[in-house]
Formats: structure tokens, C-alpha cells, sequence
């Protein structure tokens, strides 16, 4: 390939824009607003290697397609790679084709969950030439270094599908990555700053606030998850590495909190341990959060997170009746999932809970039993989502199987609700679309417009950010509305 005469090969990383209303519908306000991490990893480790890099994350910097096509043009890239999730796929594919358009001798790539889990419909749908299936990091970097020695047969490097025509050519697939510790932190040098970017209220103390990921791969399996591009092994960077990352957020791109976005970050117990230590260590008082499950902790470990700066943990609970947790092979009993909240109020920590309605077996009964589940155990912050299908996990496979999926445009999605636009694409049996989307929105209402809870959260007020992010909540909650 020619290299227009640059001294370097210049690869550029793109995130689609994605809107908050388009995520979050009528709850805009308390939409997600976080840095993609994947094609940061990447960014580093193609720097490690001596190759120009550059990241467009426009979760961060949206802008159009004619400016996202000027910037193209204004880096000239010897090489394209995109990612997206199921909600970015749609502009994703409009992007590749305006590319192609515009940039036809430019190689495209796409890489991300969506491309994971649908390969063969991802590469038909959009202007792709290469897919890179899993863990990025180390295919990318092969694909690279093949371009710029001018290898036209791509066929030898695993983890890659090809365009070939009207054809797709699936190389042999790519192990997972063992140690971790091998990579080199995400290139957050090259993002938008950190305060472009806009967390749910509920899930911050101190902005901004920059995420980690410490480990990967989740060994449970419940119907509703994603697991493709991580898969269900754990792995997970050493304690040493994760405070030595932690480190680097803070200092050297101004984080005030770190929030950890593993799937289950106390899987391993003993590391959790060995990390609160090193942080002891060090001194580092930055607050942080996890996501985990509650049988992955106990009272100990919570009480030592909570002296090394974990403020929240939150907990995928997914439903207060016991059925639909085995419905959706949750692997832990309602008392479980009590338990591990009350085990992380003793420890002194804020509590965060999701539930995902909608999933096989719902009723409005299993629904009234989870709000109940919710107020009784006094959680500090819940999210109610309706059920998304990721294609080629367990619950799409059943949808399909039964004739369930009511359609594939994730644009009439949104994964929180707007009851009036939303068009859900899975809606269990005995149940409307309509009695759904407004059950989530009684169970919002039911659940933050109590009297006790309101004062709760008044009198836990200690600063002007505080008071900042619950008006910022609470202006949304009140925006909901249901459909008729």
C-alpha cells in the first residue's frame, strides 16, 4: 500500500455519534454520555508500535456526517476503523458508505460488538472490506503492520473477516488475550477531555470522571447479556496495574473519580483485596465505583472497598421474583440478592440497582413484585431498562425461534423508555407493548416520587454537584411520559 509520501502510516479510529435521545429517549438528562475504551486500547498499542493513531470519539464530540467526513479528508488515513455497538450500527453503515463514496481506495474496517455478534449481516449491511471479530487489540495491529509491508492475502491473520466480492472469507478465529498486563493503557491522550464527557447523575460524586476497565470476561450466563467480544472466561489485569493505571487517569488526565465498568469486578475477591491495599499504599484518595454481582461479595471486602474510596457499588439484580431470575439463569435467589444489599449498606456504600423488564415469563405481577423488591430494600438508585436483543445471544435465539422479534431498528429503540416513541422489539407473552412501556414508567414514578425517598436524598445533600446532579435526575423523571 502507498503511503502518500508520509514518513509514518497514519490509522484512523472512529465511535459513531450517538444521541441521548436516541438512548434514552424522554430520561435524555440521565443518558450515559462515556468515552468508548475499545479503539483506545488499540490506539495504544499501535503507538507502542511505532504507527501514527489518531481516535474520533464522537460520543464525545458528535458531529455530522459532512464533519465527520471533513475530518477524513483533513487526516488523510492510510487506514479506517470504525466501531460500534447495536445502537450506533445503523450510523455506522451510513458513514462506511459515505466513505466509500468519498474515500474508495481507503481501507475500512469495522470491529465492535455489534460486528461480533453479527458478522455476516454487519459486513452485508454496510461498505466494510475487513471485520475484526474479538478482542481487538492484537488483530488490528497485525492487519496494520500487513498493510503497511503491501501483503494483498489477509487470509493468515486470525480474527478477521473479508470482504471478497459478494462473498465473506472468516479467518481462522483469534485466542483470547491471556495476560492483560501486556497491553498498554488506552490512549486517552488522544480523546476529547474528560469533561466532554457526561455520566448518569446517580453514578458520580466528582466529575469528571474517567472509566477503567481492569478486567474481562463474565463466566455467567444469563439469556439477556452480550458476550461476544470478551466471551465468558476471566481475565483481569494484576493489582499492580490497575492502581498504576489509576494513577495515570488521575494525574495525568485530571480525573476526580474512577469508575470501573468490569462486568463483575469482584469476581476475583482476593484481587479486589490486593488492589485496596496497593491504593492504601499510595495514598490515592479519588473516589471510584464498580459494577458486580452480589455473590461475589461479602462484608469484609465491601468494608475494605469502602476505606480505599468505593462510594457505589451497582448490582445487576434484574428482577425481585424469583422466576423470572431463573427464567433468565441469573444463578442467585431473590433472599441472594437482598443480602448483598445489605451487606453493602453495612459496609457504609451507596447502592445502585438495574432491572430489565419485558424479559420471557414478565407479567405485570413479576413487575409489581420487582418495584416492591426495590423499595423494600431501600436502594439508593435504580434503573428500570426494557429488555435489547443482541443478536446471537440465548434470548435472541429464543425470540427468534418463537416468532417474538417484532423488529430489528434499534433507531425506534431506546434501551430506558419513551413510552410515546419507543418501539420495543420484544414484548412477552401475555403482556402488550403498551401495558410494558407503561409499567416502567409507573414503576419510575412509583419508586423516586415517594415522600420518604425524596427527603432521603435531600438530606444526603452535601455539595452544589450534588444538588447539581439530583435536579439534572429529578427534571427527567418528571419529563416521562406514558403512551396511550
Amino acid at each position: 500500500m502507498k503511503n502518500n509520501g508520509r514518513a509514518t502510516f497514519n490509522v484512523m479510529l472512529i465511535s459513531p455519534p450517538l444521541s441521548v435521545e436516541k438512548q434514552a429517549g424522554s430520561l435524555k438528562g440521565i443518558a450515559n454520555v462515556l468515552p468508548t475504551m475499545g479503539i483506545g486500547y488499540i490506539a495504544a498499542l499501535l503507538e507502542k508500535h511505532g504507527i501514527g493513531v489518531r481516535v474520533f470519539d464522537y460520543i464525545g464530540e458528535p458531529k455530522t456526517f459532512d464533519g465527520m467526513l471533513q475530518d477524513i479528508s483533513d487526516e488523510s488515513p492510510d487506514i479506517i476503523g470504525i466501531t460500534s455497538t447495536i445502537l450506533t450500527i445503523s450510523t455506522a453503515h451510513e458513514l462506511s458508505k459515505e466513505i466509500k463514496k468519498r474515500f474508495p481506495r481507503i481501507p475500512l474496517v469495522i470491529g465492535g460488538p455489534q460486528l461480533c455478534s453479527a458478522p455476516e449481516a454487519t459486513m452485508k449491511d454496510g461498505s466494510y472490506d475487513i471485520g475484526v471479530i474479538g478482542e481487538g487489540e492484537t488483530t488490528m495491529l497485525e492487519l496494520v503492520k500487513a498493510l503497511i509491508d503491501g501483503r494483498d492475502d489477509l487470509t493468515g491473520i486470525k480474527g478477521l473477516v473479508l470482504k471478497k466480492g459478494a462473498e465473506l472469507v472468516f479467518n481462522a478465529s483469534r485466542s483470547y488475550i491471556e495476560d492483560l498486563d501486556t497491553l498498554p493503557f488506552p490512549a486517552r491522550h488522544l480523546y476529547p477531555s474528560l469533561d466532554k464527557y457526561r455520566p448518569v447523575p446517580a453514578s458520580y460524586i466528582k466529575k469528571p470522571v474517567g472509566l477503567m476497565i481492569s478486567s474481562r470476561g463474565c463466566p455467567y450466563q444469563c439469556i439477556f447479556c452480550d458476550r461476544k467480544v470478551f466471551g465468558n472466561r476471566f481475565r483481569a489485569h494484576s493489582p499492580k496495574y490497575v492502581v498504576n493505571e489509576m494513577e495515570n487517569v488521575i494525574k495525568i488526565h485530571g480525573a476526580r473519580e474512577i469508575r470501573f465498568m468490569d462486568d463483575t469486578f469482584t469476581l476475583d475477591i482476593k484481587r479486589v483485596d490486593a488492589i485496596c491495599d496497593e491504593i492504601f499504599k499510595r495514598g490515592i484518595k479519588v473516589p471510584w465505583t464498580c459494577l458486580t454481582r452480589v455473590n461475589t461479595v461479602n462484608l469484609d471486602i465491601l468494608k475494605k472497598m469502602k476505606r480505599a474510596g468505593c462510594w457505589q457499588v451497582i448490582y445487576g439484580i434484574e428482577s425481585g421474583d424469583q422466576k423470572m431470575l431463573d427464567i433468565i439463569k441469573k444463578g442467585v435467589t431473590v433472599e441472594e440478592n437482598e443480602r448483598g444489599i445489605v451487606l453493602a449498606k453495612k459496609a457504609g456504600l451507596n447502592v445502585r440497582a438495574t432491572f430489565v423488564f419485558g424479559l420471557p415469563g414478565e407479567t405485570l405481577g413479576t413487575i409489581k413484585n420487582t418495584v416492591e423488591f426495590a423499595m423494600r430494600t431501600r436502594l439508593d438508585v435504580v434503573n428500570f431498562f426494557t429488555v435489547i436483543l443482541f443478536p446471537g445471544n440465548e434470548l435472541y435465539t429464543i425470540a427468534r425461534k418463537e416468532g417474538k422479534i417484532l423488529h430489528e431498528n434499534y433507531d425506534e429503540y431506546t434501551s430506558l423508555i419513551d413510552a410515546e416513541e419507543t418501539k420495543l422489539h420484544y414484548v412477552p407473552d401475555g403482556m402488550t407493548e403498551l401495558e410494558l412501556k407503561n409499567a416502567i414508567v409507573d414503576a419510575y414514578r412509583r419508586y423516586y416520587f415517594r415522600p420518604a425517598y425524596i427527603a432521603r436524598q435531600v438530606l444526603s445533600i452535601k455539595s452544589a454537584e450534588d444538588i447539581s446532579r439530583y435536579w439534572t435526575a429529578f427534571k427527567s423523571l418528571i419529563g416521562m411520559r406514558k403512551a396511550s
